[in-house]
């Protein structure tokens, strides 16, 4: 919505994973319009372009790429889309100096992303917050920042565009909401790469998945996301 975009325009889902967020923009460019899906894993290209055959959509097109070497046509675009992509990447501000040059006059850019503070889970427990902090260790190691939330108005405004104000956004419910589900899929199976990546020590890990499973069984227990932070640019 924040993006405003018209029938007919052109947009990009930058990081766009497996497309979850594909039918909600090609729903305003229209059949008339351009989406552009770009991801570095060919695999997830493999989902995007079922999506897209599945849905009948002509005028969606999967790039594989990274950001840091993405190459879009100047001022050509509308709206770009980036959800969970900026926490990443090892120079956010370059990756944003080139997406403002593809920007058309009035175009937007809108981002969804961390500040990694809030992220709990009650009852507390101890092996969650040994993964917490191995999760961020994790994106750390890899040049990545989930505190990125905090720094990019003034990225953004030394690519040359004009941020408005930020909105903050936190997901949290019990065992069977959607929150708690998201983190069921994330957490366990993640924290086995963190133990391989020498990040969370084996005993910790084991700790962690026994108090997941009695906060699974609680219909009492709460997990709360990061603060998810969406931000738009022109």
């Amino acid at each position: 919505e924040d993006l405003r975009l018209a029938p007919g325009a052109s947009a990009a889902d930058l990081g766009c994973g497996p497309g979850l967020a594909l039918a909600d923009l090609r729903a305003r460019v229209g059949p008339t319009g351009t989406l552009l899906a770009v991801d570095e894993s060919e695999r997830w290209g493999r989902e995007v372009r079922a999506r897209a055959a599945a849905a009948g959509w002509r005028n969606v097109e999967f790039r594989r790429a990274r950001l840091e070497q993405l190459e879009l046509e100047p001022g050509a675009w509308s709206g770009l889309f980036a959800r969970w992509v900026l926490s990443f990447l090892p120079d956010p501000g370059a990756v944003l100096a080139r997406l403002a040059r593809a920007l058309a006059p009035g175009g937007r850019i809108a981002i969804l992303d961390y500040n990694h503070e809030g992220l709990s889970l009650f009852p507390e427990s101890e092996g969650f917050r040994a993964v917490v902090r191995a999760t961020r260790a994790l994106y750390a190691s890899r040049g990545g920042d989930v505190w990125i939330a905090g720094r990019r108005t003034g990225l953004l405004r030394a690519a040359g565009l004009e941020p408005d104000a930020p909105r903050v956004d936190v997901l949290c419910g019990g065992p069977d909401s959607d929150a708690f589900l998201w983190a069921d899929a994330f957490f366990p199976h993640h924290s086995a790469g963190m133990v391989e990546a020498g990040l969370l020590a084996p005993d910790e890990r084991e700790r962690f998945l026994a108090e997941w499973a009695e906060r699974r069984a609680d219909r009492d227990a709460l997990f709360f996301s990061p603060l998810q932070v969406s931000i738009v640019a022109r």
